[in-house]
Order: C-alpha cells, then sequence, then structure tokens
C-alpha cells in the first residue's frame, strides 16, 4: 500500500483540503468584510427588489424630440405608456406627476382611463389659460419602497410642481414571493441566491460587466406571467404572523415619510393620498347562491329572523375560527348585515375581513393611519381616498362601483379620485379661482355620457381600451386590456378591412414605447379604406407631432 492511499494518508488530504477550503471562505469572508466598510459592491437601491418587476430604471425620463424641434423628456421604462413633456417647462406651466403601483397606471384600461388622466381634463377644462402637464409614472406591481426612488429622481431632475402619490396594495408582495421561493427552494438554489447578495459578487459583476444600465426596449421582459401566480398558491405556502405585518407597515411609514422629506428638501408640493380598496371583494368568485344554506345545514327562507340567526351563528364560528379562516366568517357576516340594512355593521365587517384577508393585496387600514400620521408631521395635504370613496359609495361600503376588482378602479372610480385631487390642488392655493366649473357636476356628466357609449372612441385620447366589448370596463379580469388586445389581432386575422379593429389596435399602440411604426401602420390601413374619418388623420397626425414618426 502506497503512503497516499494509506488511511493515515486519507486522514491527511481529507485535512488538508478542508483547512484550505476553511482558509479560503475565511479570506473571502475578509474581503467581503472590507468591501462592505469601503461601501463597494453595496446593493443598488432601485434594484432592492428581489421581484424583476419591482425594478427601477434611473432616470425614469429621458431626452427626445418633437417634430418641431422641441426637446422633450419622455419615458425610457416600457411599463410606462407613451408621454412627453418639453424639456424645458414653460412660464406659467402646473406640471404634476403622479406616483404608485397598478391603480395609478390604470391597469385593465386603456392609459386614458386613469385619476392622473382624468385630473389633467378637469384642469384643463376648468383653466382653459393654463398649460397643465400630468406625467403618470404609476408602475403596476410597484410597493412605495420603489416609488420613494421616483419620487427623489422627479424632484431632482424635472422640475416638478405637485407630486401626488397612492401607493400601498403591493408592500407584501415581495414577502411573499420570497417566502413561496424559499419553501421550494433548494441547497444549490439557496447557495446561488446568497452568493448573488454578497457585495463581493457585486463588485466583480460591475467590474466585468460595468454598472447597471437602462435596459433597451428588447432587453425588457416584464412578463405579465410573473405576475400570475396563483394567489390560492401562494398563501396555502405562505405564513405572514402580525409582527412581520407590523415591520411591513413601519417600512412603509419610513418610505412614505421619506418621500415627504425629498418633497420638502425641494420644496415641492406633496399630496399623500390613502389608499382605498374594494370591501365588498371576496376574491375570485363570489359568495355561491346558497351559502346561506351551507351556513344552517337545510334549506332556509330570506326572511329578517333568518339573517340575525345567520349572523349569530358566523359570530359562533369566528371565535375558534383559524387565522386564515377570520376574513371569509367576516365577509359572510357583512353580508348578512347589509341583509338587515345593519349598514353601520356591515362596514365595519368589511373592513376588518380586508384588514384580516391573508393574501395582503389591499392596503391595510393600519398603514393608512401611517399615511395620514406622515401627511400630519410633514405638513403635506392629504387627501383621504378612503373617506372620499365611502362618503360617495351606496351605504357607504366601497365596492364594485368604486373598484372593478379588489383595487383597481372603474372609470366612475377613477372619476371620483381625480376629482377629490382637484379640489386638494385648488385648497392649496396658487391657481385662479375655477369660477363655474363644479367638479361633481363634471364628475356626474362623465360617468353619464360613459353609461351612454354604444362604442370605443377612435380618437386616440378619448380611447377607452375596451374595444368591442363595453362589458369589459367592468369586468373583473385584471388582464383584460391584454385580452383585448389578442382579440383585437385575431379579429383582423379574419378581417383584414375591420376598420374599427384596425384603429383601436394603433390606439393601443400609440401608448406603447417603441409603438410608434406599427401604429402608424395601422391608422394607414383604416385610412385607405376609410379617408373621410377625420379622427384616424388626427391620431396619425399626433404620431408625427410627437416626433415618433
Amino acid at each position: 500500500m502506497s503512503k497516499g492511499s494509506s488511511p493515515v494518508g486519507w486522514r491527511a488530504n481529507i485535512l488538508l483540503a478542508l483547512g484550505s477550503a476553511v482558509l479560503t471562505v475565511m479570506l473571502l469572508g475578509v474581503v467581503e468584510a472590507g468591501l462592505r466598510l469601503a461601501g463597494l459592491g453595496a446593493a443598488d437601491a432601485s434594484r432592492a427588489s428581489r421581484l424583476k418587476y419591482q425594478q427601477i430604471y434611473l432616470p425614469i425620463l429621458v431626452p427626445g424630440r418633437r417634430a418641431d424641434g422641441t426637446a422633450v423628456l419622455q419615458p425610457a421604462d416600457k411599463r410606462l405608456p407613451f408621454q412627453s413633456i418639453p424639456l424645458r417647462k414653460k412660464p406659467g406651466t402646473v406640471r404634476i406627476f403622479t406616483f404608485g403601483g397598478s391603480a395609478t397606471a390604470g391597469l385593465g384600461y386603456s392609459p386614458n382611463v386613469t385619476f392622473a388622466r382624468y385630473l389633467e381634463r378637469m384642469l384643463q377644462t376648468a383653466h382653459p389659460g393654463v398649460t397643465f402637464e400630468v406625467v403618470n409614472l404609476g408602475i403596476v406591481a410597484l410597493a412605495s419602497q420603489q416609488v420613494r426612488l421616483l419620487v427623489a429622481d422627479v424632484c431632482a431632475h424635472y422640475d416638478p410642481d405637485i407630486l401626488i402619490v397612492y401607493a400601498g396594495n403591493n408592500e407584501f408582495l415581495e414577502m411573499h414571493a420570497e417566502k413561496y421561493a424559499s419553501r421550494h427552494a433548494n441547497a444549490l438554489s439557496r447557495l446561488e441566491d446568497g452568493v448573488r447578495e454578497t457585495n463581493l459578487y457585486r463588485a466583480v459583476d460591475r467590474a466585468v460587466n460595468g454598472p447597471p444600465k437602462i435596459p433597451s426596449l428588447t432587453e425588457q421582459d416584464f412578463s405579465n406571467d410573473d405576475l400570475r401566480l396563483s394567489e390560492a398558491e401562494i398563501i396555502e405556502d405562505v405564513d405572514v404572523s402580525p409582527a412581520e405585518v407590523g415591520g411591513v407597515v413601519d417600512r412603509y411609514e419610513a418610505n412614505i415619510q421619506e418621500m415627504a422629506d425629498a418633497a420638502g428638501a425641494a420644496h415641492r408640493p406633496l399630496i399623500l393620498m390613502t389608499v382605498a380598496s374594494n370591501w365588498e371583494w371576496r376574491g375570485r368568485s363570489d359568495l355561491p347562491d346558497d351559502w346561506v344554506r351551507e351556513v344552517w345545514g337545510h334549506d332556509v327562507d330570506g326572511s329578517p329572523d333568518t339573517w340575525r340567526r345567520t349572523r349569530d351563528i358566523l359570530s359562533q364560528k369566528l371565535e375558534s375560527a383559524p387565522a386564515k379562516q377570520r376574513h371569509e366568517w367576516l365577509f359572510r357576516r357583512a353580508v348578512a348585515a347589509a341583509a338587515l340594512g345593519d349598514f353601520t355593521a356591515a362596514r365595519a365587517d368589511y373592513r376588518a375581513a380586508m384588514n384580516e384577508d391573508p393574501h395582503l393585496r389591499r392596503a391595510l387600514d393600519a398603514a393608512n393611519d401611517r399615511v395620514r400620521h406622515v401627511a400630519e408631521r410633514s405638513g403635506a395635504a392629504l387627501v383621504d381616498t378612503v373617506e372620499v370613496l365611502s362618503r360617495q359609495a351606496e351605504h357607504g361600503i366601497v365596492g364594485f362601483d368604486e373598484f372593478y376588482d379588489y383595487v383597481h378602479f372603474t372609470p366612475q372610480g377613477a372619476l371620483r379620485v381625480a376629482a377629490a385631487l382637484f379640489d386638494e390642488i385648488h385648497r392649496q392655493g396658487g391657481l385662479p379661482d375655477v369660477g363655474s366649473f363644479d367638479t361633481q357636476a363634471y364628475v356626474a356628466a362623465e360617468i353619464d355620457r360613459i353609461r351612454l357609449l354604444e362604442e370605443d372612441s377612435k380618437a386616440v385620447f378619448d380611447w377607452m381600451g375596451f374595444g368591442f366589448d363595453k362589458a369589459l370596463l367592468h369586468d373583473r379580469d385584471l388582464w383584460k386590456y391584454e385580452h383585448m388586445r389578442s382579440a383585437l389581432d385575431e379579429r383582423l386575422k379574419h378581417n383584414p378591412g375591420d376598420v374599427r379593429a384596425l384603429v383601436y389596435r394603433g390606439n393601443a399602440r400609440f401608448f406603447e414605447l417603441g409603438g410608434a411604426a406599427a401604429a402608424a401602420r395601422d391608422y394607414d390601413a383604416a385610412l385607405a379604406l376609410a379617408p373621410a374619418q377625420q379622427e384616424i388623420r388626427d391620431n396619425l397626425e399626433r404620431l408625427r407631432a410627437d416626433g415618433r414618426l
């Protein structure tokens, strides 16, 4: 037996290998500690979220040029619709930025159906002699930690006159994703994640590949599939403790405070908003028609006595219900209270159900309290969206009139929020008196106009994005706008001469960054078939005026 193959030799080799490994780890640890002390390789704040679709790419606006030579700023991030404002703000212009997640972005409709765009139209109607620029920086899935970076970027570079923040529905999104991933991770994926989180890895990566860059439109890949992991699947695997909820709410307040501090340091007026939601939202499905029968175990009538007894039974179930089931029993008790006409109790139970919903995809009352506190401490203006909508909702219960799903506004909801912002902006002063302009009358007229619509508009800035199916305005599908666009493609595949379909698809492409050439092709094809339709010609001319062709 050779020396190297003896038991003593093998032990020596193993000890040597272990010693080398330990020494390597120690040296890497020393290097890591040195890099941290020197501030090298630190995580980029704009990439703080592990979720790709929550990353922020700064600057958020980049230079461009209109056809007349005017230098402009326009988005670089394809998650934003095309917008442009002059690089140098003209005297007398009022420049407003709105920030937030998908509720601000207007998920489900065209970019016209947002409180930002309705606010701009109200302001321009009330003050035709003033130029208003309302830039909507709402991005689907953003939480307050990303919004604070956008607020700081805008304060530093884009000369805002008013900042409006509506953010709070996505605060638990990253925690849920991380907990879900952790439950399904293996040793190799955990090791890989750990290495990627070191300053050493980031420093080497930047040395080799350079600093993070804004990806081109073709490089950006924010698939909606990333956002579609079944909520039921996540909640099944994920538990969030009360202490963790409290920690998220604390960080949310800190982020809102940081926005207020940035606005204050830049001497820019800030409007903070509480974040409302649909209290009547139970989940992907409504209560079954026979749910009361299920509670009783046999057929019952719909008498007040039945509803009172139903409420008593539900109260008993709540006493012993597991934490993940409480929101369901609270919701049912709210429905029973509403059936009895006890709307005070119904409102309380609906809100309690929202706050105990384990999905945590609606802004909590506790978080909205923090918004109010920050506004009071910092002197920022406050639009209490929750109270605004509940005052105007039937029986004070915010529901499907205001939201088509759990947090995304219907046109009516967006109009009411825009009116509240309009009134708050005028309370702050700095604008002429509104004269005879009445926000509530404006909102009522717009709601009536939309209700009476027989078809979507061909004019791009009036187009709502429901295409050929007006029922989509209240459809609960988050991705109905994307489905509508796919339906247009199919329609045109079977009938390339469908003028309305061509215009609608052109309108959708009009708002895409990088979509101008495709929009122009659709408009040109429509004009060839219907040369007398001025709306189409105006859409095409707007593309040219923006310097996008």
